[in-house]
């Protein structure tokens, strides 16, 4: 299978290279979900793929055992690949860093009926809608494999999430994906205020949701993610 383009190349084949090159190893088959494990880095790494583009939504394991490895925070990094078996062209081929999972974007399945093989079984959906574009690094796009600098600097760019408790990083990536939704570098307090009734549905215990939104806009400044631009005005950094 490659990547269709003006630069060629096989997306499977890419991701053995870099093993190879980081001397990843494959989990024991008992760990069914796990494809891989850097030790150099101490990551591991999950592929998920399909023929279609991903939706909202990602079909995920039991959902007991999710939020157990989202609460030791162990949980594996995402790849997530679409094909076209015709051409046998990978089309797209993201990874979703795992500091990008928290509780909300989890979703419970409703239990398997009783006359199911695995009677009662809970599995999960990973909401793939409520993950900011930041945390959906692409390797291949539309067919052609984008450049290993644009990849590598995007993923150092949000590195600095990891040193957040879940539920700090569940408000920031929230409030990030409202900022990104307004589909503009510069954008104003007063427009990130007018998701307030939104972010107030998504957290109903939190009853100070501007101030809430005011202090993820203050650390992402602080962290080099957006600029101040004067009272009131922000700026993505590109």
């Amino acid at each position: 299978m490659r990547a269709r383009g003006r630069k060629r190349g096989s997306a499977h084949g890419l991701i053995a290279r870099t093993a190879a090159a980081r001397r990843f190893h494959p989990f024991p088959t008992t760990v069914r979900s796990l494809i891989s494990f850097c030790p150099s880095c101490n990551e591991e790494f999950e592929l998920k793929s399909q023929k279609g583009k991903f939706g909202t939504r990602v079909v995920d394991g039991a959902f007991k055992t999710k939020c157990e490895r989202l609460a030791a925070s162990n949980n594996p990094n995402l790849f997530l690949m679409n094909y076209d078996l015709k051409s046998l062209a990978v089309v797209n081929l993201f990874i979703v860093p795992k500091h990008f999972f928290v509780r909300e974007i989890i979703e419970e399945r409703k239990p398997l009926a009783v006359t199911a093989r695995r009677a009662g079984w809970i599995g999960s959906n990973i909401l793939l809608s409520r993950v900011p574009e930041s945390g959906k690094i692409h390797i291949v796009q539309n067919g052609l494999i984008r450049a290993k600098e644009l990849v590598l600097a995007e993923w150092q760019k949000t590195l600095f999430l990891r040193s957040e408790s879940p539920e700090t990083r569940g408000w920031l990536l929230d409030v990030l994906k409202c900022v990104e939704s307004l589909g503009k570098r510069e954008f104003t307090l007063d427009e990130v205020y007018s998701f307030e009734r939104h972010l107030g549905e998504l957290y109903p215990g939190n009853q100070n949701v501007k101030p809430k939104i005011r202090q993820q806009l203050q650390y992402l400044r602080d962290r080099g993610f957006i600029d101040f631009v004067s009272r009131g005005r922000y700026r993505l950094r590109s």
